[in-house]
């Protein structure tokens, strides 16, 4: 028997897998002749040849079902960052305006020869009253419930006038 270039080992195999199929044939069946016995060894290898294009062919559609449900999710999880993107994206925007606005009340103080109440940084470090000592109760109370996070300065809270919020205080 002839066969290609390096093909060689791989016809050798295939010829001891169908020694192979007809011995265990034989073994099962018993000896029919040759040509009967080489028919049914031919039919086995077909029928496993079968069976293994079947399984190739479901497991190519599996494969491309699998390849579409990535997809889908893909494009799901991409719609679910939108508002995301668009709430950084107006956070993004406000920072810059503050910035800018910031930015432009430096730049005139500094032309008009002074510095604004709070224009600064360290304006705003020498107009900061330091925080009181922290006692525990204080530290137990979440601002959530001590309404810090909803009160606007100058305003009372449940400690009294000018008193520190609970989480900005120095532990």
């Amino acid at each position: 028997m002839s066969c290609d270039p390096g093909e060689e080992q791989r016809v050798e195999a295939l010829a001891r897998e169908l020694d192979k199929t007809i011995r265990t044939l034989k073994g099962r069946i018993g000896e029919i002749g040759d040509r009967r016995i080489a028919v049914m060894a031919a039919l086995t290898v077909l029928d496993r040849l079968d069976i293994a294009e079947s399984r190739v062919a479901e497991l190519t559609e599996q494969n491309a079902r699998l390849e579409r449900a990535r997809e889908r999710a893909a494009l799901a999880a991409e719609a679910d960052d939108e508002p995301l993107i668009a709430r950084i994206d107006a956070a993004t925007a406000a920072i810059e305006r503050l910035t800018s606005e910031i930015n432009a009340q430096v730049r005139t103080a500094q032309s008009d020869g002074g510095e604004p109440e709070g224009a600064s940084f360290s304006a705003a470090q020498r107009h900061t009253p330091a925080a009181p000592p922290m006692d525990d109760r204080a530290a137990e109370t979440p601002p959530a419930q001590s309404g810090a996070l909803n009160r606007r300065p100058g305003e009372e809270g449940p400690d009294g006038p000018g008193t520190v919020p609970g989480f900005a205080r120095r532990r």
